[in-house]
């Protein structure tokens, strides 16, 4: 699966080359009696050989950032606190699916022209486990990867077939980390036996289904109604620092089912990367989105779906006149969605 256009725009702002589309004028015939008998060509240079592949096993941290929750109303009728509290050694299954698309605007000067990519739907069925209880009630937990399926997208220039191919080595894959009762998740690691190539983008895919899996909660004890608000820092493409503020409502608490919903605030400050000279700027960071969530008392994970929807503009050093600078615009969309089997 390709990578959207951010990382061919970081790279080209970091020293990458790009031809130019212009022909050159054509030469004076006094000029071209003059020109020297052209040198024979050049034996063609060999393709650079792709970097070997680390040998596993391979551990790859994935940082949760940091997570602040403050309670706005605790709502009415009988409150207590909703917390995850699973035994160890419980099990689940679940289905954990993610959907991610994105387009890029280039500028009038360039024609205005505007680019889209759109994914298959990814779905990874994983076994989850908690492996042990704290005394503070965090669980740590395993999550293995028993098998990557895909759905095809209407727009999608692969099939979800190929994308199921591609990412059919990510089976055996394990997620571990702890999760406290609240649902703020410890940095997580993805522990990988045998890296091949499909590793690094397999590596994106699944970050991002991974962010966040649990909403958080107010360690408070709240009621129907109840309103509290959780700030998120984050990495929007493994590279931009965003904040996610969710405002959350507890919809209903029946038995032992809690209904929650949220709506989101995505922001950012500005920001450059790559070297003096050659850097890419980053601005304009916005955003919204929503999540739902079901949650049982006493299971390990909840049903939940988390959307976000971000636009931000990305300003380097035109390629072919680096005193002049071109503006490009980016609207990025990501679903992920856990579903306890």
């Amino acid at each position: 699966m390709r990578r959207l256009l951010l990382v061919f725009l970081v790279a080209t702002a970091c020293g990458g080359k790009q031809k130019s589309t212009t022909p050159p004028p054509p030469l004076p015939e006094e000029s071209k009696a003059q020109e020297k008998p052209a040198e024979p060509p050049k034996q063609a240079e060999k393709a650079p050989e792709e970097p070997p592949l680390p040998k596993g096993p391979v551990d790859v941290p994935v940082p949760s950032g940091t997570v602040t929750v403050k309670l706005i109303k605790a709502g009415s009728g009988k409150k207590v606190p909703l917390k995850l509290a699973p035994k160890a050694g419980d099990k689940q299954a679940i289905e954990l699916a993610v959907d991610f698309s994105g387009k890029q605007t280039m500028p009038p000067e360039l024609g205005g022209q505007t680019e889209s990519q759109v994914n298959p739907t990814v779905i990874f069925n994983a076994d989850v486990e908690a492996k042990e209880v704290g005394a503070d009630g965090a669980t740590k937990f395993e999550m293995t990867i028993k098998g990557v399926d895909a759905k095809d997208v209407a727009g999608a220039k692969n099939t979800g077939e190929e994308v199921k191919k591609e990412f059919g080595s990510l089976a055996g894959w394990t997620v571990l980390g702890a999760v406290n009762p609240n649902g703020s998740t410890s940095d997580l690691t993805i522990h990988i036996e045998k890296p091949d190539r499909a590793t690094q983008s397999g590596l994106e895919i699944l970050g991002i289904s991974l962010m966040p899996i649990w909403p958080v909660f107010p360690t408070e004890p709240i009621g129907p109604g109840a309103k509290w608000t959780v700030t998120r820092t984050s990495k929007l493409m493994g590279k931009l620092d965003v904040t996610n503020t969710t405002d959350y409502e507890l919809v209903s608490k029946k038995g032992k089912v809690w209904t929650l919903k949220g709506t989101t605030k995505v922001t950012g400050t500005d920001q450059e990367f790559g070297d003096e000279g050659k850097k890419a700027k980053f601005g304009g960071i916005a955003g919204t989105g929503s999540t739902e969530a079901t949650y049982n008392d006493g299971a390990l994970l909840p049903t939940a779906k988390h959307s976000t929807k971000t636009d931000f503009t990305a300003t380097v050093d035109a390629p072919e006149a680096p005193s002049k600078t071109i503006a490009l615009v980016f609207h990025l969309e990501q679903t992920n969605a856990v579903t306890p089997k």
